[in-house]
């Protein structure tokens, strides 16, 4: 589960019944002490609403939880539903300069929790067709990503948080009970394994997972602007380079994961503490003195991320031109590390790869920006529409690849 500044976005397979849910929704939620929802869904409804995917039901979770990751016990309304509903307190993470570690982000944990009980229960009601009548009981492995600064001083901390002290004979138990129906649904969470990775080094485990099929779109796609570069290169070629640069343009970081002979080099990686979240947040004071009314930066990136109808059209064009004048200031932020980030990893740099859900918008500045400061280094530019996804897909092949060595090893049943 990647839990990114802007968008959670994972891969959760359940063991048992080999159902597989991909996770989509934003990075928010809204507090309430109201501890019930004025409306609940009726219990009959609980099929259908499983069931359908326009609803989204990860996008509607309505929880309450008990842990000690949490001090409160506040009822708590998640992702695109919490964009639009009144509550005591919208939460989203702090992306500006100086904002604080993700670890120490009670959204952070909140994010995870919760998808992982509403996917427990999503699969019981698609198995058996009602509620559950009784607590539903999850062991999870989970694959978890920190932006590479974070990465290397809390990564072991953050894991821990989750399944609790290592040598100590009780685990770290999460209730979350569910309310968006008449009768809520308690799901208990015992996490037994958590893998937690670089942010942008992920993502380069999966492009290097996708194999040829990947590399040839990629050259087929940077040959149709500059015909010229990589001649000679085949799809092999690109998958067998081992000494590359990631740029990770997230909402809140960009991450320059750096690999040499094949291995993450955390010496030379970096994170930049500001993203295209970051422009967001600058623009929301400008965006309301023209009557366009955003109650939050989430607010606005979904809006921005959206197609918009035919009455919305003049109003989505007047967002984006406000958003643009500090996009510039973003890309020549990102230009800057991204320079000392190729004069550390020297002459050995074979490829650049950008990628990340925050590319999309800003792809014309900086992908000149890039190529003027790489140089003869090629600089492939993934498309962000699936390139959002890449650090989950990397998340997931660790977490499966452990899950499988438990399996062969007999040493646990799977979770």
């Amino acid at each position: 589960m990647d839990v990114g500044n802007g968008y959670v976005k994972g891969v959760i397979r359940n063991e048992a019944s080999e159902m597989v849910d991909e996770v989509d929704l934003p990075s928010a939620v809204v507090a309430t002490p109201r501890q019930s929802p004025k409306v609940p869904l009726k219990d009959s409804e609980a099929d259908a609403v499983m069931d359908d995917t326009d609803l989204d039901f990860y996008n509607r979770l309505d929880c309450t939880l008990t842990t000690s990751l949490i001090a409160d016990s506040d009822r708590r309304i998640f992702g695109r539903t919490a964009l639009h509903v009144r509550g005591s307190k919208f939460t989203e993470f702090e992306v500006h300069d100086g904002h604080g570690s993700k670890v120490d982000q009670n959204l952070s944990k909140i994010l995870v929790l919760g998808v992982f009980a509403a996917k427990a229960l999503r699969d019981h009601v698609r198995e058996h067709g009602r509620l559950p009548d009784h607590e539903l009981r999850v062991r999870v492995r989970a694959g978890l990503a920190l932006p590479i600064n974070e990465y290397v001083t809390r990564r072991h901390t953050y894991a821990a948080e989750f399944t609790g002290s290592p040598g100590t004979a009780d685990p770290a138990v999460h209730l979350v009970t569910i309310k968006n129906f008449s009768t809520p649904v308690s799901v208990r969470l015992e996490f037994i394994d958590v893998q937690v990775i670089a942010e942008g080094a992920s993502a380069q485990y999966a492009i290097a997972d996708k194999g040829e099929p990947l590399a040839q779109a990629l050259l087929a796609d940077l040959r149709s602007r500059e015909p010229h570069v990589l001649p000679d290169i085949t799809a092999a070629d690109l998958v067998a380079v081992e000494n590359t640069i990631g740029v990770d343009v997230g909402e809140g970081t960009v991450n320059f994961p750096v690999f040499t002979n094949g291995r993450f080099n955390p010496e030379a990686a970096t994170t930049l503490d500001m993203g295209y979240g970051t422009v967001l947040a600058n623009a929301l004071d400008r965006l309301d003195e023209v009557n366009l009314r955003f109650t939050s930066r989430k607010q606005l990136a979904d809006f921005l991320q959206s197609t918009p109808s035919a009455l919305q059209r003049g109003r989505h064009q007047r967002a984006e031109d406000l958003v643009a004048p500090d996009v510039k200031y973003l890309v020549e932020a990102i230009g800057s590390t991204f320079d000392e980030v190729l004069a550390a990893s020297g002459e050995s740099t074979e490829a650049v790869y950008v990628y990340g859900g925050g590319s999309g918008p800003i792809k014309d500045l900086l992908y000149s920006a890039l190529l003027g400061i790489a140089g003869d280094v090629p600089v492939l530019y993934l498309d962000a529409s699936y390139s959002r996804h890449l650090n989950r897909e990397g998340l997931y092949i660790a977490a499966r690849a452990v899950a499988q060595a438990a399996a062969k090893s007999g040493a646990d049943i799977p979770a």
